[in-house]
């Protein structure tokens, strides 16, 4: 799905060009999210579930001319086979989700139990990214969610944003969310064509990251 949201962003993104305002010029897509940090028995965090609400303009945008069912939503196949190319695409970007524990950076096997759902407006990516290796509960673990070109726009939802499962006793959660005033100052001057040259390894959409940091004593 990503492959098809990022082509029909593209044509988007000319007609938002053609209205020559600079502040228009990223981001293209803005998702709501919601996660959940998994742990096992012995108290180290195993994986990361994620469920990402695309806004309800993109999602139709990237449902259209596509299969739907007699009321009109797309079918089961459609959304399965949007799923799997989301996912798909989602690995050069290295899923846009970022876990470290000071300078210590811990990696994400590929993702597992993946599924898109329609609402009626928006669509839902929901899937869990496993760590390569189980982190140790004890200590601070941020996970950042972010996209290096910010092309998509992440949002912590505003309610319950960020659960943990199965966590030892005592662990807390701390919320960083971009400041909305500092994102479009960051961004009003800068024209398509300085979003045009950033790739997956950029790091400018760090500045924008949604962070969930939870310490464990």
């Amino acid at each position: 799905m990503l492959t098809r949201l990022l082509t029909i962003a593209a044509i988007v993104a000319g007609g938002l060009a053609s209205l020559s305002a600079p502040a228009l010029a990223h981001p293209h897509v803005w998702v709501v999210v919601r996660s959940q940090f998994n742990y096992a028995p012995d108290g180290s965090l195993v994986d990361v579930r994620h469920d990402w609400t695309f806004d309800e303009g993109f999602s139709s945008f990237a449902l259209q001319g596509l299969e739907t069912g007699p009321d009109g939503k797309p079918t089961e196949k459609t959304l399965k086979e949007l799923a799997q190319v989301n996912i798909d695409s989602l690995k050069d970007y290295d899923y846009f989700t970022y876990a470290q524990r000071g300078k210590q950076k811990f990696p994400f096997a590929p993702p597992k139990d993946y599924s898109l759902t329609y609402d009626g407006t928006s669509l839902t990516l929901h899937f869990t990214l496993p760590l390569a290796k189980p982190v140790p509960a004890k200590g601070s673990t941020a996970i950042d969610v972010y996209d290096p070109t910010y092309f998509v726009a992440f949002q912590l939802a505003d309610d319950n944003p960020v659960k943990l499962a199965g966590g030892p006793p005592g662990c807390t959660v701390d919320l960083h969310r971009p400041d909305p005033a500092a994102t479009s100052s960051s961004t009003m001057t800068l024209s398509e064509s300085f979003f045009n040259t950033l790739t997956s390894a950029s790091n400018f959409g760090s500045q924008f990251s949604n962070r969930a940091t939870v310490t464990c004593p």
